[in-house]
């Protein structure tokens, strides 16, 4: 047996018109003609291995063909409830053997459909009389619906059962739920899509003949809806969602507007490729919470991820996510995956389309899928419904993208709130940038930017509900700083800037501070957010529990710890040293109470950058916010490598050795109190008087300090105040203690206090 390889160009993964021609054409040739064919996408082409030469598959849908009997007969479109219908009537007189399915299913809908077909007319009987009486013809004619429905499904087998499986879904109290792909039960708006097909199969073959041969420009149509050539004979009708570049209207073609065209061909085969994409199989699987009937592949919308998103397409029609294989697959196969229909996020099955692709990522998916192809059910053009394409995703492990999984809760509480209608618009545009950012980490896991995209936008979204304080704070909402995130989120977002290095350094540390007159021990975000201290620890090495914002009635609490508002890092790293100098006297030990995780500290080489206003400090704030999440106390931070630097800025040394929150070693444990008013000269920039506080503070603990004047600006003064926020290690803190001052002794402590 010779075995012949085709190229259907006209089979493309986009528009779906082309996609699910391509799984018609897999289904009908295998049922009808060759069972051992095989299909597969290469080269954005359908490519198919069959034992039929070029020539036999065009004689194959010309001449044995036989049509997949699809009927609607619920739909008021569908032909059955008029005489003579355009569509129907052709196919129901003909004589053909390849309509005999096709009229053996017309004649069981007939049968069926007839009190429906009654209960249509008592409807316009109604109409000229009362309210009450057009209520209650109406009300039969729901029911008589609802009945049809069972019907069909009890009794319809084959092609129309498979029909009835992709166009609904039916509810354990039998009403119906209708998947996105078909509209409501086979039609969109007033255009039914399986008596148009009938009317395209009449345009395709003689009806009348014995043998329902082909007409004269079949052939060339069948060339190109199969191959992809050019052909005239393009008839004026309507397309439906499934090709919205032949759909007509406004800026639809050369001219300002355009007629709907098509090739019967495609509308045909399109239609016949439905089949494929049953629902029922799924629904009874665990993706309950879809927006409409849970077919293959689809999830809930997400207006992010490709050019024209906005918050408007996350509508109740959702999207499908359409599998591209690479390898040649026989029906069965492709069947397979089509009743598996899943892509799932550990045990759960996706119901989103950031599920979807976070299921890719991770290689969720089975059966040689290489890719999908992301369609979105979108209102364009007025209230147009079009299967719109909305890019291209590759089936390919990404690093770090379980990380995602430390998001799952609190953002699906974020974007309950961005779908409330009340929401503000920050919080919608907010949680809108999050999704953005994580189908971009799901499809570039390598990339350290994309990583750090994500924490930026994530601290954004957490900076949005804080200024929701009445939200925020509404438990019903459940709403809640960021959750605790693993250490491992620093891996990702490593790209080895000093930016990043200061950003853990800030965030890293825990500050002492006191509840009902305890000491507890919390995250420097204390001071950015009013977080709830009953969940602290006393301990800093303890685990953390997840944060919570602290309430009152009125929403989230105002807190006097919380002095860093002003999204500056420069001012709010000054606001944070003031306030830990005012706290000072509350703790037991008279030190800024700041205590950074053990390998995180600032490295020397990056502080000094600080201080000469070389790194970019918005991203260090903006990547530090987020960052305050992670458990940091829980691992060894030693995450990032550091620099080699071995240049200190003397003035810097005094301040910092000064305002130390542990003791300094220098062969024994020296304990340098806090004196206020240094701070307060810095932060007023009188650079030269804080230098001089700092050095009685350091004589007083025993040390003899070498530098003794000091001039500069006022802004540098406080960028040295700035400075003190970033924890160092207590080697860097010898050094610059070795630096500024003389070899400690004993002898030299005045005790002056």
């Amino acid at each position: 047996m010779t075995l012949h390889i085709h190229k259907l160009d006209g089979c493309a993964p986009t528009p779906l018109a082309h996609y699910l021609k391509a799984l018609a054409i897999l289904r009908l040739v295998a049922e009808q003609r060759d069972a051992s064919v095989r299909g597969w996408w290469k080269d954005e082409a359908f490519w198919l291995a069959t034992e039929l030469s070029r020539e036999e598959l065009m004689h194959f849908f010309l001449w044995e063909y036989a049509p997949t009997p699809i009927l609607s007969p619920w739909n008021g479109g569908s032909g059955f409830f008029y005489e003579n219908d355009e569509g129907l009537t052709p196919i129901e007189r003909s004589t053909a053997r390849r309509f005999a399915a096709f009229r053996d299913g017309i004649a069981s809908a007939r049968a069926m459909s007839a009190p429906l077909a009654r209960a249509i007319a008592r409807v316009k009987e109604a109409e000229n009389g009362g309210d009450a009486e057009l209520k209650a013809a109406r009300a039969e004619k729901d029911h008589e619906k609802d009945v049809l429905l069972a019907c069909c499904r009890r009794h319809w087998t084959g092609g129309l059962l498979e029909w009835f499986d992709a166009a609904l879904a039916l509810e354990a109290d039998g009403s119906a739920a209708w998947p996105a792909l078909l509209g409501s039960g086979g039609n969109d708006g007033r255009l039914d899509f399986t008596n148009n097909s009938m009317q395209h199969l009449a345009t395709l073959f003689d009806c009348a003949d014995p043998i329902a041969g082909p007409v004269s420009s079949s052939a060339q149509l069948l060339q190109a809806s199969l191959f992809g050539c050019a052909s005239p004979g393009l008839l004026r009708k309507a397309v439906g969602q499934f090709l919205p570049g032949k759909a007509g209207g406004d800026n639809m073609g050369a001219g300002f507007e355009a007629d709907a065209e098509v090739n019967p061909w495609d509308f045909v085969l399109t239609l016949e490729g439905t089949l494929m994409l049953a629902s029922s199989l799924v629904r009874s699987t665990d993706t309950a919470g879809l927006p409409q009937a849970a077919a293959p592949f689809a999830v809930r919308s997400s207006g992010s991820g490709y050019g024209s998103a906005t918050g408007a397409d996350e509508g109740p029609r959702g999207e499908q996510w359409m599998p591209l294989w690479s390898h040649p697959c026989v029906l069965a196969e492709v069947r397979a995956l089509f009743s598996e229909g899943r892509t799932r996020v550990g045990r759960s099955t996706s119901v989103r389309a950031l599920d979807a692709a976070r299921a890719v990522a991770r290689l969720g998916v089975a059966r040689g899928v290489s890719s999908f192809e992301r369609y979105g059910y979108i209102e364009r053009n007025g209230q147009a419904n079009l299967a719109v394409p909305l890019g291209r995703w590759t089936v390919s492990a990404q690093p770090h993208e379980d990380l995602l999984d430390d998001l799952d809760p609190w953002l699906s509480h974020l974007r309950a709130f961005a779908r409330d209608s009340h929401a503000p618009k920050a919080i919608t545009s907010a949680a809108r940038v999050v999704d953005e950012a994580i189908l971009a980490v799901c499809r570039t896991g390598s990339m350290p930017e994309a990583w750090q995209a994500l924490l930026v936008a994530l601290g954004r979204a957490e900076g949005a509900l804080l200024r929701s304080p009445k939200a925020a704070g509404d438990p019903k909402r459940r709403l809640a700083p960021l959750p605790p995130l693993r250490i491992e989120w620093l891996d990702a977002a490593n790209d080895g800037t000093p930016e990043l290095r200061l950003a853990i350094a800030l965030a890293s540390q825990d500050v002492a501070l006191r509840l009902n007159g305890r000491e507890m021990f919390g995250n420097v975000r204390a001071h950015w957010m009013p977080v709830d201290r009953a969940r602290g620890s006393n301990h800093p090495q303890a685990e953390r529990h997840a944060a919570r914002f602290a309430t009152n009635g009125g929403g989230v609490a105002h807190d006097p710890d919380v002095v860093c508002v002003r999204d500056d890092l420069e001012n709010d790293c000054v606001d944070l040293i003031r306030r830990r100098v005012q706290l000072a006297p509350a703790l037991r030990a008279r030190s800024l109470g700041l205590f950074g995780a053990r390998g995180a500290e600032a490295p020397l080489a990056d502080v000094m950058a600080f201080l000469a206003r070389g790194v970019d400090d918005a991203r260090i704030l903006s990547l530090a916010k987020p960052l305050m999440a992670i458990s940091w106390w829980t691992h060894d931070c030693r995450r990032v490598a550091a620099p080699r630097g071995n240049e200190i800025d003397a003035v810097y040394a005094v301040v910092r050795v000064a305002h130390l929150s542990e003791p300094l070693d220098r062969g024994g444990k020296i304990t340098i109190k806090l004196d206020p008013e240094a701070i307060a000269r810095l932060s007023s920039g009188a650079l030269g008087d804080a230098l001089a506080v700092c050095n009685r503070r350091l004589r007083a603990s025993g040390l003899v300090p070498v530098l003794h004047h000091a001039v500069g600006a006022r802004g540098d003064a406080r960028r040295l105040a700035a400075s003190l926020a970033f924890p160092i290690r207590a080697i860097d803190a010898g050094r610059c203690a070795d630096l500024v001052t003389k070899p400690y002794e004993e002898g030299n402590l005045d005790h002056a206090d």
